[in-house]
């Protein structure tokens, strides 16, 4: 099956080809690539210390087409060295990552979507941090919300200049896999720009599922999950920006305690900034604290990172780089005494 799957991938690709040699001015070609030399300096895992070597974690091809004049495509292509995405005999396999149909103009000022697409969930916030070389952002980081939905979108302005903008979908809620379950996941947000350079999102999503059994009182209860956040950024052109991501999720009778049922409830908070010291030279950084049970003591994690950029041309940075993270209570394992994960990387990250 994923012989056929890559086959069938390949014959996409080359089709896109041959349509962009006939019609040049409908297509566009792009692809992104990032990847590092990576030192574990330490690790709660005693037979990770030391682990080093290259990895790509990853690898983007795009092609976004124009099907007709208020119509468009795009079919993006992604891989990494990651156990999910690699194959049977542990080499990079492909995945669909976009696949979606574009309807601009559906009515004043909105567009809608069909497909495989990104989720409003931190979209924007990603765009804005501009590091996914980097980490991903917290939701993404920790599972909260997936980056992609099989569903159809919404989205638009609001106000006619644009300061005020929303994002509506419906969806699988099974990212880029084929659907399970008759339920729906429901997405919401709201950004709004009301002076130069400040931005803020008001976000929000239910995930219908399905019941769970309470073996404490022999019935059934409800699994639907709740997910709200807040973005703000500011951003002074070249020289300087800020960032803050909060979210929390509720998971209703998510966990068992002493045999009870209990809403699970999960927090994070996400703060960055980045600074230009010279013409190609940016400094950043980064601090995560996240909880993902609030009634326990023992699981919170924070993670730390920062990295000089240098962008050596205009779509190329090489970026110097160290992460740390920290569970609240590592277990250590293997002989193993670090109390957090830190590890040194030297990023590289180009766009063609």
């Amino acid at each position: 099956m994923k012989k056929l799957y890559s086959f069938l991938l390949i014959l996409v690709l080359f089709a896109s080809i041959n349509f962009a040699q006939n019609a040049p001015d409908r297509v566009k070609f792009s692809g992104l690539m990032f990847g590092d030399y990576f030192y574990n300096i330490n690790n709660v895992d005693g037979n990770q210390q030391n682990l080093n070597g290259f990895q790509f974690r990853r690898i983007y091809f795009t092609a976004d087409f124009v099907v007709a004049d208020n119509f468009d495509a795009r079919f993006r292509t992604e891989t990494d060295q990651s156990a999910n995405s690699n194959t049977a005999g542990g080499k990079l396999g492909l995945m669909v990552k976009d696949a979606y149909l574009k309807w601009k103009g559906i009515f004043s000022g909105s567009d809608m979507v069909f497909g495989i697409s990104p989720t409003p969930a931190f979209d924007i916030s990603e765009t804005a941090w501009g590091y996914r070389s980097l980490e991903k952002t917290i939701m993404d980081l920790n599972g909260i919300v997936s980056s992609r939905d099989l569903g159809v979108d919404l989205k638009g302005k609001i106000t006619d200049g644009g300061s005020v903008n929303y994002w509506v979908k419906i969806a699988n809620n099974s990212s880029n896999g084929p659907e399970t379950d008759k339920y729906k996941r429901y997405y919401a947000l709201v950004q709004v720009k009301p002076v130069e350079g400040f931005q803020a999102t008001l976000y929000y999503d239910y995930a219908a599922k399905a019941d769970v059994p309470d073996s404490f009182d022999k019935t059934t209860k409800s699994n639907n999950a709740y997910v709200a956040a807040l973005f703000l950024n500011y951003q002074q052109k070249n020289d300087f920006a800020l960032g803050f991501e909060g979210f929390t999720r509720s998971i209703q009778n998510g966990y068992k305690t002493t045999g009870v049922l209990m809403n699970q409830n999960t927090m994070g908070l996400s703060f960055w900034a980045w600074v230009s010291l010279a013409e190609n030279f940016r400094l950043v950084a980064r601090y995560d604290s996240y909880d993902p049970n609030t009634n326990l003591d023992n699981d919170k994690t924070t993670l730390f990172l920062a990295g000089l950029d240098y962008k050596v041309a205009k779509n190329v940075s090489i970026i110097p780089n160290v992460e740390i993270f920290t569970p609240q209570k590592a277990t250590n394992t293997n002989g193993s005494t670090a109390s957090s994960n830190l590890q040194g990387r030297v990023t590289f990250a180009f766009t063609f």
